[in-house]
């Protein structure tokens, strides 16, 4: 918050203070007798003003937005990006295999003339499925097809495998094939690649709508010859295989099944400098923003979300948002390739969120589950894209409605001026700060050596008092406050071993004892006015 804005308007001042002398290279070469000067300086340095804005401005170090609502009240928003889910991720097509024998049922013995036998048959096979997903069509992008095709017939065969199911990309026709086998060469294979084709399953041997079938049809001629012998049970077989394959595009109904949303921990990593002391925030929210390209919707739910404070407590969500799953919409089938954004909020209406953020939580756990086609939302035909994605982010807003009651900030920083107090005997820091903001300001400053030892101590004191607030919910007038900070020759002596200053900031909103909440409005504004009055011994010999 300002802590640090505060932190480094006092250290400015007081370096500006310490390094006040005088430039004596003019009298170098004067010959004069010894003496003694003793300035008083009182030097007014100028005036420092900051908005709310200008005083969040450092958290933004650590990943914070600091900018305004509708309603011009300063919002703190943070945004980080979880685990996508890609569409190879999610579907994967199962190898397929399938096929069948048939038996010619001729019974031939050398019967001495020639003889034609013509056979159809048309046979459907089940789609392998790797989660109960039922296709329509899949055109396909990678894989392979082989089929072989097989005779035990002492006789020519003359066959036209039709596979119904795959059809070309280019002819739009089925994918036909056809050759001849004999006793010299029973079988023939035959390979080629999947991204050829595409797969239509959504009819059955008699075009009725169906899904998951993969119909073949078989013609074929055995030529039998005057000295062919054959047996009943002999006759054809052929078998296909469907291998490595993919898609760049499924229809159909993938089913219910979860897409991968990992387990996730979140550093909120602004709240780190707090130790002390307490902030309530009365209206946070938390937003999980679903960006999806899968052709159907999703079931949402918060499987765990939980704060883990600095002291290593866990505070787990609680409310209807906990236990209610939400719905994320998916693109319509005539919108391939586009997005639907879809937001779940968590608030303070449907969740212990304020409890959750205003512990000053170290990191935040989340579990998100997430089911495609779930029970509770509207049916919808659906599709795969190669390209579909399921991306999820997560915006903490945290508006400036708030409570802060003796919340502490502790900074180390660098102090390395023991050359330049030397001259200076006694030193007066005043500070004039005029404040329009609900909020008050006690500051501590401890110097230390570098051995970490306390050199002197700056006790705690108001540096500015929280305005009071109207019942608009704005501040009615600023407050004036007037600080001196006073360093004697012998405290100043103990500041020339000084080489860190820790800085300890405790804030507090106006009622905050009363439980009040307070809203800082953008155009709020604290304007410190800086002077410093220095003693500095010089003589002829400096």
């Amino acid at each position: 918050m300002f802590i640090k804005k505060i932190r480094s308007l006092l250290l400015a001042v007081c370096a500006t203070a310490i390094l006040v002398g005088c430039n004596l290279e003019y009298f170098a070469d004067a010959k004069l007798n010894d003496f003694v000067w003793k300035p008083s300086l009182a030097i007014p340095i100028g005036e420092l003003s900051y908005s709310v804005q200008d005083l969040f401005d450092e958290l933004s170090e650590a990943g914070v937005d600091i900018g305004q609502n509708s309603d011009n009240i300063v919002m703190l928003t943070y945004e980080a990006q979880l685990q996508s889910q890609s569409a190879t991720g999610f579907l994967t097509l199962a190898n397929q295999s399938f096929g069948q024998s048939v038996d010619a049922g001729l019974n031939i013995n050398a019967q001495g003339f020639s003889s034609l036998h013509d056979y159809n048959e048309v046979f459907v096979f089940d789609l392998a499925a790797t989660q109960n997903e039922e296709y329509d069509s899949v055109n396909f992008s990678g894989g392979n097809i082989d089929i072989l095709m097989s005779s035990e017939l002492d006789a020519e065969v003359a066959y036209t495998l039709t596979l119904n199911s795959l059809v070309t990309n280019e002819t739009h026709q089925p994918l036909v094939v056809s050759g001849i086998l004999d006793p010299s060469n029973t079988s023939v294979n035959f390979t080629d690649v999947l991204n050829k084709y595409l797969g239509d399953f959504s009819k059955d041997a008699n075009a009725n709508a169906v899904r998951n079938k993969i119909v073949v049809e078989l013609d074929y001629q055995v030529r039998v010859s005057p000295t062919s012998v054959i047996q009943l049970t002999d006759g054809v077989s052929f078998s296909m295989t469907l291998s490595n394959p993919e898609f760049d595009l499924v229809y159909g109904y993938v089913g219910e099944r979860k897409l991968d949303v990992n387990f996730e921990l979140l550093n909120l990593d602004f709240f780190d400098s707090f130790r002390e002391g307490t902030i309530s925030f009365a209206e946070p929210r938390f937003s999980f923003v679903f960006d999806n390209s899968f052709g159907f919707p999703l079931g949402v739910s918060f499987n765990e979300i939980a704060a883990i404070t600095q002291q290593g407590q866990i505070i787990p969500l609680t409310g209807s948002a906990a236990t209610t799953p939400g719905i994320v919409n998916g693109p319509q089938v005539d919108a391939i390739g586009t997005n639907v954004n879809t937001t779940l909020d968590l608030n303070s209406t449907n969740s212990n969120l304020p409890e959750l953020i205003s512990s000053m939580p170290k990191k935040v756990i989340i579990e998100v589950n997430t089911e495609a086609n779930p029970a509770s939302a509207p049916a919808q035909y659906n599709f795969v894209d190669a390209g579909s994605e399921l991306n999820v982010g997560v915006r903490l807003e945290l508006p400036m409605i708030v409570n802060i009651n003796g919340l502490v900030s502790r900074q180390n920083v660098d102090f390395d001026v023991a050359d330049d107090l030397d001259q200076a005997k006694e030193l007066t820091l005043r500070l004039i700060a005029e404040n329009n903001l609900p909020l008050g300001g006690e500051i501590e400053l401890v110097f230390k050596d570098e051995n970490n030892n306390t050199v002197y101590t700056v006790s705690e004191r108001a540096l500015f008092d929280g305005a009071p607030v109207g019942s608009d919910g704005r501040t009615t007038q600023a407050t004036t406050k007037i600080v001196d900070i006073h360093f004697a020759d012998a405290d100043i002596r103990l500041l020339e071993n000084a080489t860190s200053i820790d800085v300890v900031t405790r804030m507090t909103t106006t009622g905050a004892s009363s439980d009040e909440i307070v809203k800082f409005f953008s155009d709020y504004n604290l304007t410190v006015k800086l002077a410093v009055q220095a003693d500095i011994e010089l003589t002829s010999n400096d």
